[in-house]
């Protein structure tokens, strides 16, 4: 019983982190479209830190341009996949579950900018010396950022002269 409820709190962290994703996404770049192009870029942090406004139909850094449709269809098999990785690993991790809704979440507000804006995506965050990006874009990484964590810590875990040992066998 107490393991079922467990899956049913993680499948709930997995749910809302990726509707909060999502939702956070696409709130903001409303915001940011809604605003007249002639008040961007905002500065925020001095020579660091901006809000502008850009579109992007390529991928990260705004390579590979106009490949909508590849973007489209990698981005609905990133869902599912994520989606299967949810389903089959059943990792009872709240910080895995809670990288997984992130991932999600962004992979989905994205996409959705894709479907409804001709492939466009609106990026707004922007780091000086660095590239533009927007909410799903940032917690995407930090969702590969923790998940990458949990994998090197549940790899030095283990006792490197077992695993060795056990790879000789």
């Amino acid at each position: 019983m107490a393991k079922q409820l467990s899956n049913k709190i993680l499948n709930i962290i997995f749910s809302i982190s990726a509707i909060i994703v999502f939702v956070l996404d696409q709130y903001t770049k409303y915001i940011v479209n809604m605003q007249p192009e002639e008040i961007f870029p905002i500065e925020v942090i001095p020579k660091l830190f901006y809000i502008t406004r850009v579109t992007n139909t390529g991928a990260a850094f705004g390579i590979f341009q106009d490949k909508t449709k590849i973007f489209i269809i990698i981005s609905i098999v990133a869902i599912i996949l994520i989606i299967i990785l949810k389903i089959k690993l059943n990792i009872p991790s709240v910080f895995y579950n809670l990288a997984l809704g992130f991932i999600l979440g962004g992979a989905a507000g994205n996409l959705m900018d894709r479907i409804l804006y001709s492939g466009e995506v609106t990026d707004y965050l922007h780091l000086e010396y660095f590239a533009v990006f927007n909410v799903a874009d940032s917690f995407i990484v930090i969702g590969f950022g923790i998940i990458l964590i949990i994998i090197i810590r549940t790899f030095f875990k283990k006792d490197p002269a077992k695993q060795i040992d056990s790879e000789k066998n």
